[in-house]
């Protein structure tokens, strides 16, 4: 079963991860898994003041994405379980910003499909980014938007 959240409150990743594993993943079956846990951070390639960011979306159009997403994900690359789940709203430096999660049979399949949806987020998933600095101004994030 694949969990695909997107939520506007601070997310605490290792209690969603045991609570979903606890739930949905039969480790004897499943021998390896693979996490990538993203943060907020201030610094970008251009600017270290950055002091948050909201993140809009489209709600039906982003939540379709991403389960599009991790159905293709999961049948590529043979995983037992996908988990995604991506800050919205207003995010403050320091909170986690993503989770990717995947649990398979050997360690390739859950790694190759962890760094694939983290690409696509990246890259074309239906977010937009507003940063705001220090000095009080705000720009939208025009790259990997």
């Amino acid at each position: 079963m694949n969990l695909v959240a997107l939520l506007s409150k601070n997310i605490n990743p290792y209690e969603l991860i045991r609570s979903y594993e606890s739930k949905n993943c039969d480790l004897s079956l499943s021998g390896a898994q693979s996490l990538f846990i993203g943060y907020m951070r201030k610094t970008n390639d251009k600017r270290d003041d950055i002091s948050s960011m909201t993140l809009e979306f489209y709600p039906e159009m982003t939540q379709g994405y991403l389960d599009n997403l991790a159905k293709i994900v999961k049948e590529k690359n043979n995983l037992d379980n996908v988990l995604i789940v991506h800050r919205i709203g207003n995010v403050k430096i320091g909170d986690c910003l993503v989770i990717v999660a995947c649990w398979s049979k050997h360690r390739k399949e859950c790694i190759d499909g962890v760094k694939y949806i983290l690409e696509d987020l990246k890259h074309n998933a239906p977010f937009w980014k507003k940063e705001y600095y220090s000095d009080e101004s705000s720009k939208w994030v025009e790259k990997n938007t």
